[in-house]
């Protein structure tokens, strides 16, 4: 009489153990899934982790109030760094309103997402000159010339930040 009792709680037990995994995984890859999609709703090239959104609003929100804002992949960080330190002579222009705060956080924001040059690589200053721009670019017929602006030959709504939408 005692055996069967005895099967009947091992069973329950097994049983409850075995609801209780089911639900932690369930649970820890429902939490894993969510985590790993960072800022799924953006059409933007790089997915931006939550301490770097502010810097990217802040890049955009400066940058492409004046030309079109390029994905920071696009030129080394070695240029990123040269273009936020002369802001006296951005291309030709003066770039004024910039607070110092506004460029550091722009700065941690293109370092993160952009790549450093190689060793002995020459730094360019566009992006027709940029080995990133296009590796990015792999069997792509550009136009000539290459600047920022002819984005939009290809990417429609790259004026959003989309570079993942393409021109069909």
């Amino acid at each position: 009489m005692l055996l069967p009792n005895i099967k009947m709680k091992n069973k329950y037990f097994l049983t409850t153990i075995i609801i209780l995994l089911v639900s932690f995984s369930i649970i820890i890859g429902s939490l894993t899934a969510k985590a790993m999609d960072i800022n799924s709703n953006t059409k933007s090239v790089d997915k931006v982790l939550d301490n770097y959104k502010i810097a990217k609003e802040i890049y955009l929100e400066n940058c492409s109030s004046c030309h079109l804002a390029i994905p920071p992949a696009v030129l080394p960080t070695e240029t990123w760094k040269t273009i936020l330190e002369t802001t006296n002579n951005h291309y030709g222009v003066r770039i004024e309103g910039i607070i110092r705060f506004n460029q550091m956080l722009m700065w941690q924001y293109l370092k993160t997402y952009s790549r450093p040059l190689l060793i002995n690589e020459t730094e360019p200053k566009f992006i027709a000159q940029s080995r990133y721009f296009f590796a990015l670019h792999p069997n792509v017929e550009l136009p000539s010339p290459v600047t920022h602006n002819s984005c939009l030959d290809c990417h429609p709504k790259a004026i959003d930040f989309d570079y993942r939408t393409l021109k069909e």
